[in-house]
């Protein structure tokens, strides 16, 4: 994908590249020079499927691939654990959407910035993890390029995903 970019055409702004197979982002300016570089997680690209009293599910768990943008960042994030975090974890699936159990801050890191919905780069607990294809669909950087990214990253900038 970089090496479509002509080093001749300006991009309208900076930008992020992610690389799922190689699990890294990148921050390239509008000449396309790397600004900085960290090392991520990506999706699992695994199926979650089973069935509990007559409810079937099924889940795939891989970051997409495209063309996005920053839609907002957001310090402190609050974690809004989904139907499949409950029962990944072999707990029943609350079923009000204002349960307390779905609520949890801290395991987002100190900083999210949504490219989709539900769709983040945030940081993690565990940073021994990164360089992985082991989350459910986020990009999971380290706290130092967390921060580094909120504060040089601008809603409205694109994000490429291959």
């Amino acid at each position: 994908m970089l090496g479509e970019l002509s080093a001749s055409r300006r991009a309208a702004s900076p930008y992020l590249v992610v690389d799922t197979r190689g699990n890294v982002v990148q921050l390239r300016d509008r000449d396309h020079r790397l600004m900085r570089t960290a090392v991520a997680a990506t999706g699992a690209a695994r199926r979650f499927e089973g069935d509990k009293k007559k409810w079937k599910w099924s889940w795939r768990f891989a970051t997409p691939t495209g063309r996005f943008r920053i839609l907002r960042k957001v310090s402190d994030p609050l974690w809004v654990k989904p139907d499949w975090h409950f029962l990944e974890v072999g707990e029943e699936v609350p079923v009000f959407a204002e349960d307390p159990r779905r609520f949890q801050r801290g395991i987002l890191g100190s900083y999210a910035l949504y490219f989709a919905k539900d769709l983040m780069i945030h940081g993690t607990l565990y940073e021994i993890n990164l360089g992985q294809s082991i989350t459910h669909g986020c990009v999971r950087v380290g706290a130092e390029d967390l921060q580094f990214f909120y504060e040089n990253v601008d809603v409205g900038w694109p994000v490429y995903i291959y």
